[in-house]
């Protein structure tokens, strides 16, 4: 081939990105929901589309038309009819579905979602990242039905039997932001009740604040001996004081600042160059090698001594000299290598622009004990170190709200660091994400009432 023939080239797209380009253009087959839907206001719908090669892309909705909205959403792509007609079939065996119209299936989807924005509350991140564009745009081309949500029109929170405490302490106080106190109704195991303070089942509710500060503090002088029951009621009696303390106008008012500032547009199919240290602009990374950076970035957490033994490998094979940094960094961390502050140092002057390795130098100095608004890049806007990005990947994120937890915890302040954690809860942040940092922010609110009440 002459140096001047060019070659087409057919982009295959992934699975996502067809849903999310072409799935529209696809004719519906066929609409499936739960036939106690109206009854029970928990809508399980499916919408299935079908190839021109007889194979059927489908998504699945789990609706929550008391108040939730869409709660979990997920999708099979290009998979064999019989498949999916066995799918079907299995569900439908483990509780009646109905064929429906699409129009129907459309409007409980979007009377949920709907529903669910007037009170604060936001779909699966799926939903927005992929799932909805297997619908119709939400235009008056669609036959408007009339969707009955919440209970006698209030929102209704239906505790699921997963939900833990904090998880139903951040949905009743978003219910108590934005319906207000009374205007809203809490079911837990086919019982309502109205309000939080009849909810929330405070074990400590009938103990004097004196009495909660005194247990408080000898529970935490015997942190290292407690049992697991133990452990658990000193959580409780940690949020107990938590309830008791806070400035519930000053909690909101950081929520919202909060808010604005970490609920980053987050891509996680995509792997950008910069998290790599690489310039946007070089075009010559491959999937390969990205996919590659981040098995042996996994790696690192699951097996240090097989990623260091990857990484020579990946050294030898990749031109990101940068990513080559972070993993000699993070193996050094790991490790709790005395080299890990010098090193770390060193790399940072070396690739000023690399996030990551920023984000870990400005976690390092605030950990040393150096006043965060000292540090360079105060008050660490997600504009400094992600600049000129529309969207960051979830191991991005996460380091960047680590930064974040630790800057709170430093000010001390108990409406901020519970305004931070229940923003956590808000984020779509992935289980195990979710866990550590929850974990970090629960461990600085206890050492934060340790302080004020000593």
């Amino acid at each position: 081939m002459s140096k001047n023939s060019k070659a087409k080239v057919v982009q295959m797209l992934s699975p996502g990105n067809y849903i999310r380009k072409k799935a529209r253009t696809l004719p519906i087959y066929e609409c499936v929901v739960n036939e106690d839907w109206e009854k029970s206001k928990l809508a399980q719908l499916s919408v299935a589309r079908r190839h021109t090669n007889g194979n059927i892309t489908v998504c699945f909705y789990l609706v929550d038309l008391m108040c939730l909205g869409v709660k979990d959403t997920h999708y099979q792509f290009n998979i064999p009819m019989g498949i999916y007609s066995g799918q079907i079939d299995n569900i439908n065996a483990q509780m009646p579905v109905s064929r429906i119209s699409y129009e129907l299936a459309h409007n409980i989807v979007f009377a949920g979602l709907e529903f669910a924005e007037d009170y604060g509350f936001k779909p699966h991140k799926d939903f927005t990242s992929i799932t909805r564009f297997m619908l119709e745009e939400d235009t008056d081309d669609i036959e408007l039905i009339d969707i009955e949500c919440g209970v006698d029109e209030k929102p209704t929170y239906m505790r699921g039997p997963f939900d833990d405490e904090a998880k139903v302490n951040r949905i009743i106080a978003q219910l108590e932001k934005t319906a207000g106190p009374g205007n809203y109704s809490i079911i837990d195991e086919d019982e309502a009740f109205d309000g939080y303070e009849e909810f929330d089942e405070d074990i400590f509710d009938d103990y004097s604040l004196d009495e909660k500060k005194e247990m408080f503090i000898d529970m935490s002088n015997r942190i290292g001996r407690l049992t697991d029951e133990e452990h658990r009621r000193f959580a409780s009696l940690a949020n107990s004081l938590t309830n008791a303390l806070i400035d519930v106008d000053l909690h909101n008012k950081y929520f919202d600042e909060f808010y604005a500032e970490l609920n980053i547009d987050v891509n996680e199919e995509e792997i950008p160059n910069e998290m790599m240290g690489i310039s946007p602009e070089i075009q010559d990374v491959s999937q390969e090698q990205k996919h590659r950076f981040m098995e042996i970035y996994q790696l690192i957490y699951e097996n240090p001594k097989q990623a260091a033994s990857e990484l020579k490998i990946f050294k030898k094979e990749s031109n990101s000299q940068p990513g080559v940094a972070l993993f000699e960094l993070l193996l050094l961390q790991s490790d709790e290598s005395r080299k890990y502050p010098e090193r770390l140092k060193e790399y940072a002057r070396k690739y000023p622009n690399y996030p990551l390795i920023n984000l870990m130098w400005a976690n390092e100095q605030v950990i040393s004990g150096i006043d965060p608004q000292k540090v360079p890049g105060f008050p660490f806007k997600s504009s400094t170190f992600f600049p000129n990005r529309k969207s960051i990947h979830p191991t991005e994120r996460f380091h960047f709200l680590s930064l974040h937890i630790l800057v709170t915890a430093h000010e001390n302040d108990l409406n901020k660091i519970e305004a931070l954690g229940s923003v956590l809860g808000e984020l779509n942040l992935s289980e195990t994400d979710y866990e550590i940092l929850d974990a970090i922010v629960s461990t600085t609110k206890v050492n934060c009432l340790l302080t004020l009440l000593k």
